[in-house]
């Protein structure tokens, strides 16, 4: 009974869940058709608008940030001449903008994609400088996406690998760098302080000292002719 209670407040959970995010409701501006009919109109004003006669008019008026972004549209204007026909429209929604996308094919041959962004109020967005949220980019087919992806993948690879042997050949030269500095040390000359040389000490000859010493006693004993404590007496000695 227990599992049946528990089986079906989990259900009942889930039901509610479910509930409660149908009930959420999106921006009401955010009307596909609406966003898709201004986008038309803003790329139908801007392929007919004459940028350069805005430039050459109103430059010194504009700021570094609007200047630079008609020169921008000017170049591209140019570029592209002229709108030829629209292929397919995307919609990117959030809460807070939405993007329109157009796939456009232009007079010059082009394909493009017209990028337009809407404020929360269905507006189109704008800068601080009151430049519109507004770009194109080239039009890419999955296989050119793939291929470009191809060679940033192999380009990186290429990179890592030329890094892992450069570092390889780096760490290998380690070893011949400390034979340099082995020889180099082998080769330094060691100077050692040569020890004083210890004086060699001849024998000395005591063999006329001995004479001289034996010569004195005598001549001392004969000048005093007395007689010792001990009941020596000296005598003289003649050398001979």
């Amino acid at each position: 009974m227990k599992r049946k209670l528990l089986l079906f407040f989990c259900v009942l959970s889930c039901v509610l869940m479910v509930s409660g995010c149908s009930l959420v409701r999106g921006n009401e501006n955010f009307d596909k058709k609406t966003l898709e009919q201004q986008t038309d109109s803003f790329l139908n004003n801007w392929f007919s608008f004459d940028f350069d006669s805005t430039i050459a008019t109103y430059k010194d008026q504009m700021d570094e940030t609007t200047l630079a972004q008609y020169k921008l549209y000017a170049k591209q204007k140019k570029q592209y001449k002229g709108l030829k026909k629209k292929i397919k429209t995307e919609f990117t929604i959030t809460t807070d903008s939405a993007t329109v996308t157009e796939t456009i094919l232009c007079d010059s041959g082009d394909k493009l994609l017209a990028s337009l962004t809407f404020d929360k109020d269905g507006q189109i967005q704008t800068d601080d400088s009151g430049n519109y949220s507004f770009k194109f980019d080239e039009y890419k087919t999955l296989g050119q996406k793939m291929q470009k992806a191809g060679l940033n993948t192999i380009m990186s690879m290429s990179i890592v690998f030329l890094v892992l042997i450069f570092i390889s050949l780096l760490i290998s030269c380690f070893k011949f760098i400390g034979l340099i500095g082995k020889g180099k040390a082998d080769k330094a000359p060691v100077a050692v302080a040569a020890a004083p040389a210890a004086p060699v000490s001849e024998p000395e000859d005591l063999t006329d000292d001995l004479e001289l010493v034996a010569v004195i006693t005598a001549a001392i004993a004969a000048a005093s002719e007395t007689e010792s404590a001990d009941g020596l007496v000296v005598r003289s000695i003649i050398r001979r």
